[in-house]
């Protein structure tokens, strides 16, 4: 025996209020990425990343020491709280710009800001020459302390050019004492 449409209806609105993601224009349900805190590597100076964005940045911030620079990290890790709380700050205009809870790379622990100043300075420069070879990028455009670990998508540089472009400065052979 066929159902009335009232029945019909019923049924309808209960499997829509049952399974919301089943009515019509629902958007589906995004999977929140948590990253475990085992997974997490403190860096020097206290800020987290996980394990493999701390030890890429670790290789990052040797290669710099080398030349002089020095990488202070002044944000890493941020838990879903920490992160609602700055963006909460944002919106009320106090506070610089800060993404949405769940879409900030610093809540995965593979984001992390870092000291620079301005694009003038020598870190920001070391940086946007360097930080593709070890797996970083700038993904803001309107912060240039922000970078993010993201080694599958980021392109090495074409031999014998840095992350600009720009050629390599040239390594003179050492010169060997002659015997007499």
């Amino acid at each position: 025996m066929p159902f009335p449409r009232l029945r019909w209806s019923l049924l309808l609105a209960l499997v829509c209020l049952l399974a919301p993601g089943l009515s019509p224009g629902a958007q589906p349900k995004r999977k929140r990425v948590k990253t475990p805190s085992k997974q997490l590597v403190t860096l020097p100076g206290g800020e987290s990343l996980r394990r493999d964005a701390a030890a890429a940045f670790l290789r990052m911030s040797t290669a710099a020491r080398a030349e002089g620079i020095r990488l202070w990290v002044n944000s890493g890790y941020r838990t879903r709280r920490q992160q609602r709380l700055l963006y909460e700050r944002y919106r009320m205009g106090l506070g610089p710009q800060a993404a949405r809870p769940g879409r900030s790379n610093h809540q995965r622990g593979l984001a992390v800001d870092i000291v620079v100043g301005d694009e003038d300075t020598p870190t920001y420069q070391w940086l946007a020459a360097n930080a593709c070879l070890h797996g970083f990028r700038r993904t803001v455009p309107s912060e240039p302390w922000h970078w993010e670990y993201r080694p599958r998508s980021t392109r090495a540089p074409a031999p014998g050019t840095d992350c600009l472009g720009q050629p390599l400065p040239s390594k003179e052979p050492e010169q060997t004492a002659s015997s007499s």
